[in-house]
């Protein structure tokens, strides 16, 4: 089959030329579209920074909230976890509403009321999951049920912190308070492997404050329970054949 020839293709009529794009004319037609495009795009842009102003005066206000309660004259430690909770209430979302429901927390904790503290800590990890504090509100709450004599309970909720949290210092105090909890419960075994564990994974780390009365309470344990003190297993595991004499 032969190929056709250039004459079969259709040409355009002799002194015409191909159309071509008229952008001059393009933007004559088009221009309200694009006038309203423009103002559409400033308007967006006006929009967006004064959202982030307002956003930025709120937490301003908010830390200025909460400077005028912990600088009132009154000692951090001293100031009661209603004031904190007041921040908390009427700043609600912002960074230092996070910091005033942690303060207040630990203030209801320490004011002997450790029912209320787990309920601060549990609506902190409500509200702020992803909060560097996050880890802090878990040992919170398992301490508070812990203050609460409900030993089934923190020993869990102790556990949930382990877990998540293995690697890091909060986790040490975790298993800290757990073990305690297994040596009142006549848990001994428990107890031991769990001081054992913060014994072996300290590092750089570990929380000093976690590793010294492990390696104390370890020891006490272990006066009181010897038989759980045994020796290393590789000497019983390895048959050890003299030389034979000539």
């Amino acid at each position: 089959m032969s190929s056709p020839s250039p004459s079969s293709f259709p040409t355009l009529p002799e002194g015409t030329s191909e159309p071509q794009f008229d952008l001059l004319t393009w933007l004559e037609v088009n221009k309200q579209l694009l006038v309203g495009a423009a103002a559409a795009i400033v308007v967006a842009v006006i929009a967006t920074m004064f959202v982030r102003y307002q956003h930025e005066q709120t937490e301003v206000a908010a830390d200025r909230a909460l400077l005028a309660v912990t600088s009132s004259g009154t000692p951090e430690a001293a100031v009661s976890s209603a004031k904190f909770l007041e921040v908390a209430a009427a700043h609600s979302g912002t960074r230092a509403a996070e910091r005033a429901r942690m303060l207040a927390a630990g203030r209801l904790f320490t004011e002997g009321k450790p029912a209320d503290a787990r309920a601060q800590f549990e609506k902190f990890a409500a509200d702020f999951p992803d909060s560097p504090l996050a880890g802090t509100a878990a040992l919170g709450i398992a301490s508070a049920l812990d203050a609460e004599n409900k030993a089934t309970d923190a020993i869990a909720a102790y556990q949930r912190v382990i877990g998540t949290y293995g690697t890091e210092s909060i986790a040490s105090q975790a298993r800290l308070s757990k073990a305690r909890l297994h040596e009142a419960a006549n848990q001994p075994e428990l107890a031991l492997a769990l001081y054992e564990d913060i014994t072996k994974s300290a590092t750089a780390t570990t929380s000093s404050s976690a590793l010294q009365p492990a390696m104390a309470a370890r020891a006490a344990l272990l006066q009181k329970h010897p038989e759980l003190d045994k020796p290393s297993t590789l000497t019983n595991s390895v048959k050890i054949t003299p030389a034979p004499t000539k």
